[in-house]
């Protein structure tokens, strides 16, 4: 219960922004270009709510009516129906809509054209055009939301977004994930101007039986501030190394347990190699006395150079593998299960460390690298799309729509394959130990 309570605010308090802020870039730029969004999803599906449905407007014969925002459309609305209607003209001369009936022709009387209402005008005619609105709507898992437009790869439609210019269609496209890349951008900025440690001591996150540690009384959840006279500075290297070098020789332990300072004496044993072994788990802490909080100016520079340094260590990779510098462990992708397993841990940390730079660190991270991978040509990505709209300008003409359709949907399908055995993996061999989230 403790591990999924983790994962699940971590999944609403950060993943799911980090990918709202995505879906928004594409809905505010779509509504720019004149683009049908036929509906704007908190979260993702199946539906839970309906919140409200966004203006509109319908046809009535010749005369056009604005559906105003939130009004309940009838079912079975749609061209070519029958509608019995109560408008109300507005000081602009536009009129409004105030009731709506769809009617049945076998049944229902069709002569009614116009006959004036307190409401307004009652008339009774049939379709010829139809545009809802956007339906904005809650749904049942909370990972930021999704953007329903019309017609992606069809142009058949003039208010899809196929149908527009090229240059619409590449903003339409790209301002998603670099919208994660700006947000990338804040966060690196946000982890030096809230606070980050210059310097680093040791945690101990478990002692190893019959080990010199267990025998020096160390406990896990201890903080060693000072090994063999030296105070820690820079974190796990320097403890391990004051350790490996003392062999079967006696070195004095200053350590925080609690709100309380001991001073222990520890003896390392010697390895086969010669080495000094404790017998201890780490994992670095920060040291509180040493936390700089970067002026603005400061916090953007070393910011962008975070961000410039992960976005060349993205693009080295595949490099780094055939060389041998990375491991295929450390250079795997990772699901939505590895990723919320990683900012839980983040957010932990945050919480325990008293600083908020581990989770806006880890949640930089997975903006950017949300945005650099949906920016790669593949099919069914927003890269791959830009890329067909790129052919279409060089060729000077579309591809076929019913052939990039393919393209996208067995681009989509590889994809979805690819995720499953991800998460798969992700399940049963975690990144972190689930035991770390407990």
């Amino acid at each position: 219960m403790n591990v999924v309570f983790w994962l699940t605010g971590t999944l609403v308090v950060v993943l799911g922004p980090i990918i709202l802020v995505h879906e928004l870039g594409h809905f505010i730029f779509a509504k720019l270009a004149g683009v049908r969004v036929e509906e704007f999803g908190l979260g993702f599906p199946p539906r839970l709510l309906k919140l409200w449905r966004g203006e509109g407007y319908l046809n009535l014969g010749s005369t056009r009516v604005v559906i105003p925002a939130g009004f309940r459309l009838p079912p079975g609305l749609k061209v070519g129906v029958w509608v019995d209607a109560v408008i109300q003209r507005r000081d602009d001369g536009t009129h409004i809509l105030r009731r709506l009936t769809v009617l049945d022709p076998n049944v229902d009387d069709l002569t009614l054209e116009r006959e004036r209402v307190d409401e307004g005008v009652h008339m009774r005619g049939e379709l010829t055009a139809l545009e809802p609105g956007t339906l904005y709507s809650l749904n049942l898992l909370p990972m930021g939301g999704f953007v329903k437009m019309t017609g992606e790869e069809d142009p058949s439609d003039p208010r899809s977004l196929a149908a527009q210019p090229k240059r619409w269609r590449v903003a339409v496209l790209a301002v998603g994930p670099v919208l994660n890349l700006i947000v990338a951008l804040l966060l690196f900025i946000g982890v030096y101007a809230t606070g980050y440690p210059e310097k680093w001591q040791v945690e101990i996150t478990r002692v190893e039986p019959e080990s010199a540690a267990e025998e020096a009384g160390l406990q896990p959840g201890d903080v060693i501030l000072a090994a063999g006279g030296e105070h820690i500075e820079d974190g796990l290297d320097q403890l391990r190394s004051i350790i490996r070098a003392a062999p079967e020789q006696t070195i004095e332990l200053t350590l925080l347990r609690g709100e309380e300072t001991l001073t222990l004496t520890a003896t390392p044993q010697r390895t086969p190699e010669g080495y000094g072994f404790l017998g201890i788990v780490m994992s670095p802490w920060p040291d509180r006395s040493a936390v700089r909080r970067y002026r603005l100016p400061e916090a953007l520079s070393a910011g962008t150079t975070d961000v410039v340094t992960a976005i060349v260590a993205t693009l080295q990779i595949p490099a780094r593998l055939v060389q041998g510098g990375m491991t295929p462990q450390e250079a795997r992708p990772t699901s939505m299960v590895g990723i919320s397993e990683v900012l839980a841990f983040s957010l932990r940390q945050s919480i325990e460390w008293g600083l908020a730079f581990p989770v806006l660190q880890t949640a930089a991270l997975i903006s950017l690298a949300l945005g650099l991978t949906n920016l790669l040509p593949i099919p069914a990505l927003d890269g791959g799309r830009i890329l067909f709209v790129f052919i279409e300008a060089v060729l000077g003409r579309r591809i076929s729509p019913r052939r990039e359709a393919v393209v996208h949907f067995v681009g989509l399908v590889i994809l979805v394959s690819l995720m499953a055995l991800v998460m798969f993996q992700d399940l049963v061999n975690p990144i972190i130990p689930w035991s770390w989230l407990k």
